[in-house]
Parts: structure tokens; sequence; C-alpha cells
């Protein structure tokens, strides 16, 4: 996080319905009119994400910008997927506003929806990403090499976490839509 912005006060909270059309727009913003392209993008096409795993991340405070009061800065959802031995949250896409990128608020959306699928029971996370930008959570390319994606993915942007030992990297086969 850059040491010379000041600190953005925001909190995380639930997606609720009235969030998806700027839950949306960011989204578009973020990622572009190719997005849809995109092998993960088989996973969401036509399919509503975990509703128990979207979230979103607000403005607690500010005098207008980008940070003013209720203003919706990211956003992160999470879509069951099917793999070997069972079903699994593919995380993503996380989107936050492009101003406020590198200043923490993806990183605590992460850790948040991290903490809320592992309470949940899930045993393990899946992701298409950055290794540079995820493997400080905790997500390695090691631990799927058993499982394969439809589609063209980049050799180490598909990864997961294990919540349970095992979890991911005992499975083989290919991982689907649900």
């Amino acid at each position: 996080m850059p040491h010379d912005l000041p600190p953005i006060d925001f909190e995380i909270a639930p997606e609720t319905p009235d969030d998806a059309p700027a839950v949306d727009a960011l989204i578009a913003r973020s990622f572009g009119p190719d997005r849809t392209r995109r092998t993960v993008y088989r996973f969401r096409d036509g399919r509503a994400p975990i509703a128990a795993l979207a979230f979103v991340a607000r403005a607690r405070g500010g005098a207008g910008g980008p940070d003013a009061a209720g203003r919706l800065l990211g956003s992160l959802n999470f879509w069951e997927v099917e793999a070997p031995g069972g079903r699994l949250p593919l995380l993503g896409p996380l989107a936050v506003l492009p101003s406020l990128r590198g200043r923490g608020v993806g990183r605590a959306l992460v850790a948040h929806g991290l903490a809320a699928a592992r309470r949940l029971g899930w045993p393990a996370v899946l992701i298409v990403g950055d290794p540079g930008y995820y493997a400080p959570h905790g997500f390695t390319v090691e631990c799927v090499a058993g499982l394969e994606l439809p589609g063209p993915v980049g050799p180490l942007t598909f990864m997961g976490l294990e919540f349970a030992p095992g979890a991911l990297s005992t499975r083989c086969g290919p991982v689907r839509p649900v």
C-alpha cells in the first residue's frame, strides 16, 4: 500500500440484490469487454454466485470522491464448480475501483471471503488469477496439479488453497461448471 496516500475507511458486507447493477458495472469497468471470452467466465455465465460468499466493500466516510460514505469500492464473488471428489468454490471476480487499487480493499475482500468459505465448511478454494497477488493468501499451483480447467489458462494462473490437507492435492481430473 502506498505510504503517501491516506487510509481508506471501508467496511465489508454481504452483497445485496440492490448492489447488482453497481457490481456489474464495476466488473465491466475492471475487466473490460473481453472478460466474457475468458475461461473462468464459462463457470459464471448464466449462473448465480454462491450467495453466502458474495461480498462488497463500501466506504464508511469521506466527503465525496471515491470514498464517499456508502459508495461501492469493491466486490468479490465465488462460484460453485464441479471437481473430482465434489463441488468447490471458485474465487472471482475480485473487482476494485481502479483509483483505489493497491490500497488494501482487494486484499481485505479476499481475506474476508476466504475466512467465510472456511467457516462455511468448504475444504478448499480454487482461483484463476495472478500468482503474485494470490500466493500471499496461501494459493499454490502445486495443490491443483492433478486438476484441469477447460479452455486456455496460463500455466501459473490456476491455483488452489486447501483448508483441509489433501482437499485438492489428492484430486485428479477436470473441473467443470455446475
